[in-house]
């Protein structure tokens, strides 16, 4: 028998997307984006990586001089 794990992935992926599903259903998917931008924005490991990661996509759709 194998012993119960302190951390299941599968259960928590399920549990984070019903809880953003729920949100979509209640906010609505515009509204319901813009919150969850906010919440990566305000994250202190995400926020610099998203910051990073929209920097370098801003600058890639830049034209070539």
């Amino acid at each position: 028998m194998k012993p119960k794990k302190e951390f299941d992935c599968v259960e928590m992926k399920a549990e984070i997307q019903e809880r953003l599903l729920r949100e979509v259903a209640e906010l609505g998917e515009e509204e319901a984006q813009r919150r969850r931008t906010e919440r990566l924005a305000r994250d202190p490991i995400l926020g610099n990586f998203l910051r990073a990661k929209l920097a370098k996509g801003s600058s890639e759709h830049t034209p070539a001089a």
